[in-house]
């Protein structure tokens, strides 16, 4: 497998194409993604959303316009922010085909051989998540970042249910060390931001 991405938009947002045999994944198309990820992709085989904020959606329509065979794959509880425009930010609607039921729990499946898991920690939007593939890279969207945590103080956020996360995701149980992409900044690891997760935890709800 190869990764690729590359920073979109005034955010600078993270968009990551995931070149397996079977052909590619693409995670979180943001503004003005497109053309990018037409040109790096060969058989693409679905998107992956981790949250509904408009600059991980941004290029969903274009993509969807352009790929309308292709399937994507977002977090139930965030599929308004997808249909509507309910930021106000010039975005274009896009409706995913395949909605994830968060319930603060684990959703797997597969395609083509690769194995996906969503983990729902909601909080800093109602359906954010993470998503992990062939369970040795994490891709975290806007809920953790290098030495850093996601906002709660949006609109959709939720502070009690980040809190929640944090310690859910601080249990989560691996026997290795796995690789996080986020969805702005560099990658950092899972070890690393567990033990990190208490500071975030002490400092913000103490």
């Amino acid at each position: 497998m190869e990764l690729i991405s590359k920073a979109f938009g005034p955010p600078q947002t993270n968009c990551y194409i995931l070149k397996t045999n079977a052909g590619e994944l693409i995670i979180d198309p943001g503004i003005g993604a497109t053309q990018w990820i037409l040109q790096n992709t060969k058989n693409p085989l679905a998107i992956l959303i981790t949250h509904g904020h408009y600059d991980h959606i941004w290029s969903l329509a274009d993509l969807k316009s352009s790929l309308p065979d292709i399937s994507i794959y977002a977090p139930k509880e965030d599929a308004f922010m997808l249909e509507s425009d309910c930021f106000d930010t010039g975005l274009t609607p896009c409706v995913a085909n395949h909605l994830i039921k968060g319930k603060k729990s684990n959703t797997s499946f597969e395609i083509l051989g690769i194995q996906i898991e969503y983990f729902h920690f909601p909080g800093h939007t109602p359906g954010c998540s993470i998503i992990q593939i062939n369970d040795n890279m994490i891709f975290s969207g806007d809920f953790i970042f290098h030495r850093s945590i996601g906002r709660y103080d949006f609109p959709y956020s939720n502070a009690k249910d980040m809190k929640e996360s944090l310690l859910r995701f601080q249990q989560i149980d691996s026997k290795t060390d796995k690789v996080i992409y986020p969805g702005h900044g560099e990658e950092t690891s899972l070890f690393t931001e567990q033990k990190n997760v208490s500071f975030w935890i002490h400092r913000f709800y103490t």
